[in-house]
């Protein structure tokens, strides 16, 4: 991945200082010049934290950072205390400038270019779209994240502070930090390539779709439940009742005006709609009493399923005590401290009652818990039920109480018109007929809604089978990226290649790395050695074998990037690689290193950008014809005038 620093821009609250980058910035000198505050002045511009020395804290108010990226110069401005960074790329009428996030993602910026921070910004930039990872290691449905340039850096930016404390993270506590740096190595190693890749954000988006068509399934069965059908025959047969009822009634009416005017009805609307309110309030009555003695019957399982499990948890506990104090040799009372008496063999040592010997019969308890959770879920069963039955009594006396209203409604309004005793019970007659036909056509038009709800459950059980067949095409291709050790193997030679030409004590040649797959934590194997005996940055006992170990590992990275061409940002920054070695008593490994870095330079690493930070400056060797750019940096002497060849990064700044 192309990735060249050109300059870094700091503006301090006297001075702005301006820092050229070269393919090879070599800063060195001595403390508290501010040699490692340019390395995190520069993560600081790519996104990083940053804990500001005293004079940074002081003096310092924004740096700019400027890259040459595949598609441009991108300049970076980040204030002070602010996670906001001011991106400017392009130029004359294409320039842009926008506000980017440094981490965190809050919608995409840009319209068609994904850029939600300045990750995808660097990423777009480079002509590439951000790799994508699984969330969750351990499920196949796990949905999947966007794998972040910071991740990367880990890899180009080696920190003075944990240069010889952690492993790029892989041996990290902080699961997440440990899985994303795994995720790095795979990327880079080819175990994520584009057929994976592909193939995830294809499981991604149809993952998504299930979701979002499972909440709304959810949403449709709910408003179903709650108008008291489930299907399209449910409907369809309530439906034919009303509209049954309805026909019956326009018969009557029919038959009532043919009758002869003698013949008919001298029975009052008023008389019939006070009968139907009567039974309407003794049906809404027992409804209630249902209701009533439904829930107190839902309280007492309740509590019966509460009462379970608190037992359960209870034996659990009786029998996890009496395992772990069984084996305790009490000499003193764990409640008074006293010194117990002598007891006989039989005796409790504590109580002095007489030992039960009875060991636990691990098949009974097997069988209890088998029990306990059997009948928890027969409660948890009944208890569905039970609040399957609430929502259906609920449901109708809402019914009731909706055809009581209408009732009563009618009831008022025949009270008032004082019709003849026919005309009050057609009229009454006409009413019901109507409110029946509307609520047939009602019910008759949600006939669609269980269609469309067995619609997106198909839709869900094609979804489900494309996902299957797609995990399979995944899991054939993992195992054939990780039957492929082509690049496994490559790295393990770079990186062995790397420490014996940095001349590290106890390596040679003839020695064997293994890297494996699972924590991708490098082992090193000496013939003749037993084979339970291994070096690694964890057995590691020299701090400075540590960092050079830490060193040799990302260059051995980057080579293997270039060889393979997966996209690492070409650049490493190291900072104080000699950190625990001297250069005087270590002068082997202090200039095999530098030798190292140089060669790889000149030769497979000479698009890699290279920015050292150290004490002591070791030349490039004179027939390798490679330009360094070196800076010697010194704290300012208050009694000697300013010197510009090794002012140290703030010139003016005189304090600790």
């Amino acid at each position: 991945m192309e990735f060249q620093l050109i300059s870094l821009v700091l503006a301090f609250k006297r001075e702005t200082v301006t820092i050229q980058l070269a393919q090879v910035s070599y800063f060195w000198g001595q403390m508290g010049a501010g040699k490692t505050s340019i390395a995190r002045l520069i993560d600081y511009c790519l996104g990083g934290n940053i804990e500001l020395s005293p004079a940074l804290q002081n003096e310092f108010v924004s740096a700019t950072l400027t890259l040459n990226l595949k598609k441009g110069l991108l300049e970076i401005e980040r204030g002070r205390d602010t996670n906001t960074i001011v991106a400017k790329w392009g130029e004359k009428d294409d320039a842009v400038q926008v506000a980017v996030p440094a981490r965190e993602a809050h919608g995409e910026l840009i319209p068609g270019t994904g850029i939600e921070n300045l990750s995808d910004l660097l990423f777009w930039m480079s002509g590439l779209v951000p790799p994508r990872v699984r969330k969750s290691k351990t499920r196949a449905d796990s949905e999947t994240k966007r794998l972040s340039m910071r991740n990367l850096l880990w890899y180009c930016y080696l920190d003075q502070d944990e240069i010889d404390s952690s492993f790029f993270h892989l041996d990290s506590r902080d699961p997440f930090s440990r899985l994303a740096s795994l995720d790095v190595v795979r990327y880079v190693t080819g175990y994520h390539d584009e057929h994976i890749l592909d193939i995830e954000a294809e499981l991604d988006s149809l993952r998504g779709e299930r979701m979002a068509m499972l909440a709304s399934i959810d949403s449709l069965a709910r408003v179903l439940r709650d108008v008291g059908v489930g299907s399209e025959l449910e409907i369809s047969g309530r439906v034919e009742a009303l509209r049954e009822t309805a026909d019956a009634i326009s018969r009557e009416i029919s038959q009532q005006r043919a009758a002869a005017v003698s013949d008919r009805t001298t029975v009052h609307a008023l008389d019939t709609l006070k009968t139907q309110a009567h039974a309407l309030s003794i049906q809404i009555s027992e409804t209630d009493q249902a209701i009533s003695e439904l829930l107190r019957a839902k309280d007492g399982d309740t509590r019966h399923l509460h009462e379970i499990e608190t037992l359960s948890i209870k034996f659990r506990r009786s029998q996890s005590a009496r395992a772990v104090l069984s084996g305790v040799q009490f000499h003193s009372c764990p409640r008074c401290a006293q010194t117990l008496p002598e007891r006989s063999y039989e005796q409790c040592i504590v109580c002095g009652q007489v030992e039960l010997d009875d060991a636990p019969d691990t098949a009974e308890d097997v069988l209890l818990q088998r029990d306990i959770k059997q009948r928890s879920e027969e409660l948890r069963d009944i208890l569905r039920r039970h609040d399957e039955a609430l929502i259906r009594l609920r449901r109708e006396r809402d019914a009731l109480d909706v055809e009581k209203r209408r009732i009563e409604r009618e009831r008022n309004e025949a009270s008032q018109r004082f019709d003849s005793a026919y005309l009050s019970t057609m009229l009454s007659k006409e009413r019901e007929r109507s409110a029946l036909l509307q609520q047939a056509d009602s019910l008759a038009a949600m006939t669609r809604f269980p269609q469309m709800l067995e619609a997106q459950r198909q839709r869900v059980a094609g979804i489900q089978a494309q996902e299957s067949k797609l995990r399979g095409q995944l899991k054939e291709a993992r195992e054939a990226a990780e039957k492929d050790a082509t690049n496994i193997n490559t790295l393990r030679q770079l990186f062995l290649d790397c420490l014996v030409r940095s001349e590290v004590p106890g390596v040679t040649s003839d020695d064997v790395v293994e890297i494996p797959t699972n924590t991708y934590l490098p082992e090193i194997h000496s013939p003749g050695v037993a084979d339970n005996t291994v070096a690694s940055f964890a057995t590691l006992s020299s701090g400075g074998k540590k960092t050079l170990f830490k060193c040799c590992f990302a260059v051995a990275m980057h080579r293997l990037a270039v060889k393979v061409g997966a996209p690492l940002p070409e650049m490493l920054i190291i900072d104080s690689p000699m950190k625990n070695i001297s250069e005087r008593e270590n002068r082997e490994q202090f200039e095999g290193f530098y030798n190292m870095i140089y060669q790889l330079k000149a030769a497979e690493l000479n698009a890699t950008q290279f920015i050292l930070i150290d004490k002591e400056f070791t030349p490039p060797p004179g027939e390798l014809k490679l330009n360094v750019f070196s800076r010697h940096m010194k704290p300012n002497d208050p009694s000697k005038p300013l010197d510009p060849e090794t002012a140290p990064l703030i010139p003016y700044y005189l304090g600790s």
